[in-house]
């Protein structure tokens, strides 16, 4: 009995060695719990006023009158800070839409405390309020697009950006939608920080990632990638939304 005994211990060892990766191997701090939005009256306002203006710009793509065709670019220069742990990609990313905001944040280690971040990660539907509560500039908002809402979601796109408002997003990345992702992460938050929309067929969005996928220092930071793969990564995840 004692080499099975001894083989059952190593085995444990092992697994309790490498279960931080595997727990985290799917996902980089996105809670996957849904709770459902709780917008506040001001929030509703807000929501209101921005579908408009998102609409009246989706009604001009779809009727041929393409502003992508005006060759449109812009970037704004959302800080980048790693996120601390594995699961602290809604910390880091509160963080860096604070700092740009006011010049200034708090450490994640706070942000992850009025989050209610744990091992599980971040439940989405509460980073607005924290953003919110924070800075005046801009009420943000949560909204979910579906697969029909592609010229409204791409319009939220490019007007945050342009009103100097950096979108957050909840994706859930692939290598067919973010090459630059060799791996599926189940869930991951982070926001936006620029688009490029000047050639219809090379569209791209500027993402600033808290997360350095595979320590290659490719993913971290303000980085590009496909406009459109962007738009798949975060319809294929459950919440399929935004906070803008």
């Amino acid at each position: 009995m004692k080499p099975i005994f001894k083989m059952i211990s190593a085995a444990t060892l092992i697994l309790t060695l490498i279960s931080p990766t595997t727990i985290f191997a799917a996902g980089t701090g996105d809670n996957p719990t849904f709770t459902s939005d709780s917008p506040t009256v001001a929030q509703q306002t807000a929501k209101a006023q921005k579908n408009q203006l998102a609409l009246q710009k989706a009604q001009q793509l779809a009727s041929g009158i393409s502003l992508y065709a005006l060759g449109e670019s812009k970037t704004i220069a959302v800080p980048s800070y790693q996120q601390e742990k594995s699961y602290w990609c809604g910390p880091a990313t509160t963080k860096q839409v604070l700092g740009f905001f006011n010049g200034s944040s708090s450490s994640q280690t706070t942000y992850a405390k009025e989050l209610g971040t744990t091992t599980d990660g971040t439940d989405f539907s509460l980073v607005d309020d924290i953003i919110n509560k924070y800075q005046t500039k801009n009420t943000y908002i949560y909204q979910s697009f579906t697969s029909s809402d592609y010229l409204t979601w791409k319009s939220a796109m490019i007007l945050s950006i342009d009103w100097g408002n950096p979108a957050v997003l909840d994706l859930k990345i692939t290598s067919a939608n973010m090459p630059l992702y060799p791996r599926t992460v189940e869930g991951h938050i982070l926001n936006t920080s620029g688009y490029n929309v000047i050639s219809e067929n090379a569209k791209k969005l500027r993402l600033t990632d808290p997360f350095d996928e595979g320590g290659r220092g490719v993913t971290l930071g303000n980085v590009w990638h496909p406009f459109d793969g962007v738009w798949g990564a975060n319809q294929a995840h459950f919440r399929k939304a935004i906070l803008w």
